[in-house]
């Protein structure tokens, strides 16, 4: 008696543990949600700024300034809806897991014991994954704001008039090394 009650002791603690887990998960994504959030708003400042600059000097319309930078926030907005749904996606599967780990200790049933194993061998194989990729493409869409908003306040920063060729080269810069960083993440996640 004594056994079962320190194994159905051990189960409820996997759960507790597990349970406490999807909480920090929960946390981690809120609090990714409000950093890209601040990432987003301070890249439309930024912009805006260079867009009024540009305008007032007389060196490109408004709207040719959204369609030539349009491409590159566009990708990053994409970008931003990955990383929400892939941040979606591993809190749900948290949840997944503890209730597949809570029905299998808290089962009336006997569970074997070598099923359970491979169970969390499985669970912890798909957790180490899905975290991997969610570590990744949170890095690498950092760096990239990063490189995106240093490159548009660097043309701000000029203490000379900013030349609309000044402007194009940047947004190409831009847009190629978007490219390229796509290409390292997908080689990274593979």
């Amino acid at each position: 008696m004594k056994k079962v009650e320190d194994i159905k002791k051990i189960s409820e603690n996997i759960v507790l543990s597990y349970q406490s887990r999807i909480a920090v998960v929960a946390t981690i994504v809120d609090d990714t949600h409000q950093i890209l959030d601040g990432f987003k708003t301070k890249r439309n400042e930024i912009s805006n700024k260079l867009k009024e600059t540009l305008a007032k000097e007389g060196s490109l319309r408004k709207t040719d300034f959204d369609n030539m930078i349009g491409e590159v926030l566009s990708h990053q907005d994409e970008k931003e809806t990955r990383v929400k749904k892939i941040l979606k996606t591993f809190f749900e599967e948290q949840k997944e897991i503890a209730e597949v780990i809570k029905e299998n200790l808290l089962d009336n049933r006997k569970t074997k014991v070598e099923s359970f194993r491979q169970t969390l061998r499985d669970i912890q194989v798909r957790q180490k994954a899905r975290e991997n990729e969610v570590s990744v493409t949170l890095k690498e869409f950092q760096e990239e704001y990063k490189e995106m908003a240093e490159a548009l306040q660097n043309l701000l920063d000029k203490r000379e008039t900013i030349r609309i060729k000044d402007f194009k080269e940047t947004v190409q810069d831009i847009h190629s090394r978007q490219c390229e960083r796509e290409e390292e993440t997908r080689e990274k996640l593979n």
